[in-house]
């Protein structure tokens, strides 16, 4: 965990690709906590570093989305959690088909490691919520917490608009291969066309190192490129199999993680499917 102070007050918190990202925002009346890692003990580590950082008590923690790499630490830090409003009911599907005994059980088969999730883990649900957008008025800082959808329902980022900073979640993988599988195509493009409108010099990512807007117009047009290549194939009426493996398609500029260019390149088709481009 390397913890970055971006601006006065405001801080980064950095796994390196090992997880989703974190951060934190220091105000007169406290901390508010952005995301809270992976695993109640991750939660616990970031809450000992804020307080001996800060000596400030912490108000809230927002949740961007459901994925459990941002919320399984919830727990550790005893306090109201703000997220939009449909990410209860997002995390309670997720909970229903992954946390269930006999799902955990699976998953303790080749990962003992993860025993933490049957002896430790209190899955922790917002009791804060809103639908399109919260101010924070926590002198002297200001955070608009947006719901921006696209990567799931629920997808929020965190602007600090006074200090050009953005927390953009995991509609930004810096470093790698966008993860799609669970993704809205059409709706993450349209997601980021906003998160780059908000001119933020200083972009947080869900995953990966700290950016800036060049690198959100970046993903966009990978996105763009792919679903435009995906579509044209469609109307030519190739077959899925065969644009899958296609030399035509836009590649991302690491080839890091061929699995994910894969299912991204079937989420697109899927979407293309099931909502066909007008005429």
């Amino acid at each position: 965990m390397e913890i970055v102070e971006l601006k006065p007050g405001i801080f980064a918190c950095l796994m390196a690709n090992e997880t989703a990202n974190a951060g934190f925002v220091v105000t007169a009346r406290g901390v508010v906590v952005i995301d809270a890692l992976n695993t109640p003990a991750r939660g616990q580590e970031l809450a000992v570093a804020i307080k001996n950082r800060t000596g400030k008590p912490i108000l809230f923690v927002i949740n961007t989305h459901h994925h459990y790499d941002h919320i399984f630490g919830n727990q550790a830090f005893g306090v109201p959690v703000i997220a939009h409003c449909a990410l209860s009911e997002q995390l309670a599907q997720a909970a229903a088909r992954d946390l269930m005994p006999v799902a955990i059980a699976a998953h303790l088969v080749d990962h003992p490691e993860d025993r933490w999730l049957v002896d430790e883990l209190e899955l922790t649900y917002p009791n804060l919520i809103f639908e399109r957008r919260l101010v924070l008025d926590l002198p002297p800082m200001r955070m608009i917490v947006q719901h921006m959808g696209g990567h799931t329902p629920d997808t929020c980022a965190v602007d600090l608009p006074d200090a050009g900073v953005l927390f953009a979640s995991d509609l930004i993988f810096e470093g790698r291969v966008p993860f799609l599988r669970h993704a809205h195509i059409e709706g993450t493009i349209q997601a980021l066309y906003r998160l780059a409108r908000l001119g933020s010099r200083i972009v947080v990512p869900g995953h990966g190192a700290v950016c800036d807007t060049d690198y959100v117009l970046r993903v966009r047009d990978y996105l763009l490129d792919l679903r435009d290549e995906v579509a044209a194939m469609v109307d030519q009426r190739w077959d899925k199999a065969d644009i899958l493996d296609s030399d035509r398609l836009p590649r991302w500029w690491t080839q890091d993680r061929p699995e994910l260019m894969r299912a991204n390149v079937e989420q697109v088709y899927e979407e293309l499917i099931k909502s066909p481009a007008p005429g």
